[in-house]
């Protein structure tokens, strides 16, 4: 029987590091069987609206909704846009303390149809 030298015991560690490496999701709709991001036809009713819902008007509602910006309706949201704040603090780098929404993560696809939204014009439709 051969013995184990440190030099061995060293090689295996790296072979099983280097092997178990490869198992890993770069595409974070496919980790979580989402379907396929929808950017086509991106509209207020259907797309937008909701991701204002579940993300924004927990805080951005009422009579003191936070930083004085009420997203509880279309025009709240359109007067952010049309001032540029909403595209700016959605789109910041999730390391950035004036991200938005700030305890989210928002995938790249809910990102990509608000900014499609917007690019169109940011239609109430």
């Amino acid at each position: 029987m051969k013995r184990l030298t440190n030099k061995n015991i060293f090689r295996i560690l790296i072979f099983l590091i280097v092997s178990n490496t490869g198992c890993s999701y770069d595409n974070i709709e496919e980790k979580y069987n989402r379907d396929s991001c929808e950017l086509s036809n991106v509209s207020w009713n259907d797309d937008v609206s909701p991701i204002i819902n579940n993300f924004c008007v927990g805080c951005h509602q009422g009579s003191s909704p936070s930083a004085g910006l009420d997203l509880s309706s279309y025009s709240g949201v359109k007067s952010s846009v049309d001032q540029e704040t909403f595209s700016i603090r959605v789109n910041m780098a999730r390391s950035n303390p004036l991200k938005m929404p700030p305890n989210a993560v928002l995938d790249s696809c809910i990102i990509e149809q608000i900014n499609i939204w917007i690019a169109n014009g940011a239609p109430e439709n």
